[in-house]
């Protein structure tokens, strides 16, 4: 399956159906099933932004601020992928947690669209890489987010 590695806590507000977009400073044409992947990079970060992510995440979640290091947390649909220039004043900040800079060169930034949270209960270790890569997740079995409140999201 393909997969792309995210730093914590994007991979996580994924997971919980609080972020359904995805920025990269690539398009891509790829649509179908992808598998997302929290890097083993530990979130310490600190500062307006992570304080305001830690609470989003905490008012959501049933079993406390546990993330995932170094595995796949959730699977999505990867349905579109657009100009960030084009979800500009479209959408809030509150579901995007992205960036709608036109990136460090200033060419622009691609937005991929994730819909269709499943899941992946426990979180399955994989060494991440850059761009998308191939995982297989044998006898994957997702759980939609929506049905997963009485889960622990990482097994325990």
């Amino acid at each position: 399956m393909k997969t792309l590695s995210l730093w914590q806590p994007h991979a996580q507000a994924i997971a919980l159906g609080l972020k359904p977009w995805e920025t990269r400073d690539w398009p891509t044409n790829y649509r179908g099933p992808l598998a997302i992947q929290a890097a083993k990079r530990r979130w310490d970060d600190s500062g307006p932004w992570h304080t305001d992510a830690r609470r989003k995440l905490l008012s959501v979640s049933t079993f406390g601020l546990q993330l995932s290091y170094g595995a796949v947390v959730c699977v999505v649909d990867l349905v579109d992928c657009v100009r960030t220039s084009e979800l500009r004043g479209q959408i809030g900040c509150d579901e995007f947690w992205g960036d709608f800079s036109d990136g460090e060169q200033g060419l622009g930034r691609y937005a991929f669209h994730l819909k269709n949270v499943r899941l992946v209960t426990p979180a399955f270790s994989v060494r991440g890489q850059q761009g998308f890569f191939d995982v297989d997740l044998p006898g994957f079995e997702g759980v939609t987010a929506a049905a997963a409140s009485n889960l622990s999201l990482f097994g325990e």
